[in-house]
């Protein structure tokens, strides 16, 4: 009998570990994907309170400085600050100097006439301030390029960065036909008690802020204060178009003198500190200076045609061609975009999350904006992550980098999806059809049709991205009508014997980039916090409102101390300053505009009235105008800005 062999076991082959490794991979990715939908459709908001509700910690949605304490900076010297009346009013004579300036002037060293305005205001500033202007002042008075002012007051450390602050002397002028919608006439600088407001053209852009550095340099003067480090002053006279007569040449002098990098921070007009009352604040007072501001273009659009008699008029006159053009330009806006560069303009937002006035829909989107953007910072997982629901944590710990980027993009999204237009501005590339001209008479063709558009470049954009667009555009449209189109010296379609006409694009007087933004978190930060900390010390919610009364006696100053400082966040101006002039010299440029945190008494917030009519300040931000600049001195020299 044989004897029967036993089976042989034969283990089954391992699965390759990749396999599994695989197969774990996309199930976390999958119970990821759900989570994240889940919380976007259905997160509650129980938990916000409890993880960002401390706005004013490091960790929070909204973090601050200190308030900067001028104790060790001062040593027990006492400021004499300018009374309330005296502040009062030298800016009501400064408003009674006209100072409008018109666009296109030529260069004043060709024609010196109409730049002459300037002079009675310089005497002015001359008389009005005894202590800068003595013979014998340490200060350096210059002028530049026939009206530009440079105020040098010389710090007894020539190794300590000088500190810069600027402003312009020059307004808008006013249309007359709206002289009879003024409450007081526009150059009389009216000081109003009742409303505790002073009123005129250039009373808000930028008088109140030119006299509140200058008084603050002749209130340390008049103390005996001296400083270390060099304080300059710096007011061009064309702001208000473009500043190549004034900026351009004060900061090429400058460039000059102290060469690159060489300021340790510059502080312009720009986003003001908002009352409750303004809608911008959203019901609670917040200071926003700007570390970024939005690029600026003209664009010159040309339309010819040939002309004629209008009894036999073609298809579509030069005018007819150029209202297509312009149709199809206002139809197709500049898109709505949230990028990394917009992270200013968000901050904002996020800092105003939770006061009384934000709309519900608004506060969701920018929460779930603020989780997206941080769960992709890998200190604030770890840090933050066991605070929130099981689900977020899963989603914040295991979610692969590619969903969280999806959730990001979503997210912006939302917040997009729930701006009013006005906000919306504020984020992207805006354009306005401000000018169209063309044609001589009823009866006959017109030959020539001419429009200009002014935009204000997104701060992720550029001159070049805009003028591609135009390109993108509106070739095909051109193409369509039959015309030959050039654009920004680039011919797109040539002319032939059939070219009904031609579109030609130019810049128009100027135009200037969005400038890299000024550190305001991470390294290189230390100006915005000491800026910061500067505008928390002088500003205080529980603080009264300053006031001139009839009688002297009322209106004196106290030096009263409050608790509750002015929450501070960084914003993107909407405009455009001349700072862009003086870039060379500085990575700290910060556009601010000293205002009040009470509600304007007159019903008309301040901020809106620039460039209109009715433009006026009120008396409480003379006065903190003038505390401001004065404690940002004293701290700029106490501090040391070049380590910081």
């Amino acid at each position: 009998m044989e004897k029967a062999e036993l089976p042989v076991h034969v283990p089954p082959a391992p699965r390759p570990r990749r396999t599994s490794i695989l197969r774990i991979s996309l199930v976390l990715a999958a119970l990821s994907l759900y989570v994240y939908f889940s919380q976007v459709h259905q997160r509650p908001t129980s938990w916000r309170a409890d993880v960002l509700q401390d706005i004013d910690g490091d960790d929070g949605v909204c973090p601050q400085v200190a308030e900067y304490d001028p104790t060790d900076a001062l040593s027990g010297l006492q400021i004499q600050r300018p009374s309330v009346r005296e502040a009062v009013e030298r800016l009501s004579q400064s408003v009674q100097v006209d100072t409008s300036v018109g666009d296109d002037w030529k260069d004043p060293t060709q024609d010196p006439a109409p730049w002459r305005v300037f002079q009675p205001f310089a005497r002015w500033l001359q008389n009005s301030f005894p202590h800068i202007h003595a013979q014998r002042s340490p200060v350096k008075r210059e002028v530049i390029h026939e009206h530009g002012l440079l105020y040098t007051w010389p710090g007894s450390d020539p190794n300590l960065k000088p500190l810069l602050m600027t402003g312009h002397q020059d307004v808008v002028p006013v249309d007359n036909s709206t002289l009879d919608d003024w409450l007081y006439p526009p150059f009389s600088g009216q000081i109003d008690l009742e409303n505790q407001t002073v009123w005129g053209r250039g009373a808000l852009d930028c008088k109140a802020w030119l006299l509140g550095s200058m008084s603050a340099m002749e209130s340390l003067m008049a103390s005996g204060w001296r400083p270390r480090r060099t304080i300059l002053l710096a007011y061009g006279f064309d702001e208000e178009s473009s500043g190549v007569q004034g900026a351009k040449h004060l900061g090429i002098h400058l460039h000059e003198r102290y060469g690159d990098n060489s300021i340790a921070m510059l502080v312009d007009e720009g986003t003001p500190v908002y009352s409750a009352s303004d809608p911008e604040s959203f019901g609670t007072p917040i200071a926003a200076p700007s570390v970024t501001e939005k690029g600026m273009l003209n664009v010159e659009l040309e339309v010819r045609s040939k002309g004629g008699h209008s009894s036999m008029p073609p298809e579509h006159t030069s005018i007819g061609f150029l209202s297509k053009i312009l149709t199809v330009l206002e139809e197709n806006p500049f898109p709505d975009k949230i990028e990394e560069k917009s992270k200013a303009q968000i901050s904002f937002l996020q800092c105003m999350r939770d006061h009384p006035k934000m709309p519900e829909k608004l506060r969701k989107a920018l929460v779930e904006l603020e989780y997206a953007e941080r769960s992709l910072v890998p200190s604030f997982v770890r840090a933050r992550a066991a605070q929130v629901p099981i689900t977020e944590r899963m989603f914040l710990q295991f979610a692969p980098k590619c969903a969280k980027n999806a959730r990001l993009e979503k997210a912006r999204q939302g917040v997009l999806d729930v701006l009013d237009h006005s906000m919306l501005s504020l984020l992207k590339t805006t354009q306005a059809e401000d000018v169209v001209r063309g044609g001589v008479k009823s009866n006959a063709l017109p030959e020539s049709a001419v429009a200009y558009i002014n935009h204000r470049i997104a701060t992720y954009s550029n001159v070049a991205e805009t003028h591609e667009r135009y390109k993108q555009l509106l070739t095909p449209l051109v193409q369509e009508l039959g015309l030959s189109f050039t654009a920004f010296d680039e011919e797109i379609v040539p002319p032939t014997q059939a070219s009904k006409g031609s579109l030609v694009l130019k810049d128009g007087s100027w135009n200037v980039d969005t400038p890299d933004p000024t550190p305001f978190e991470g390294e290189g930060a230390g100006p915005w916090h000491l800026l910061a900390s500067v505008i928390r010390q002088t500003w205080h919610l529980d603080e009264p409102r300053h006031e001139l009364k009839a009688d002297p006696d009322m209106s004196s100053r106290t030096n009263a101390k409050y608790s509750k400082p002015v929450r501070v966040t960084p914003n993107a101006m909407f405009a455009t300053t001349d700072t862009h002039w003086y870039k060379a010299l500085t990575n700290h440029i910060f556009r601010f505009g000293s205002l009040s945190v009470h509600p304007d008494l007159t019903g008309l917030p301040m901020f809106h009235t620039m460039h209109t009519v009715n433009e006026h300040v009120s008396i409480d931000a003379i006065v903190k105008s003038i505390d401001f600049y004065t404690n940002l001195m004293v701290a700029a020299d106490h501090e040391n800005l070049d380590r910081m």
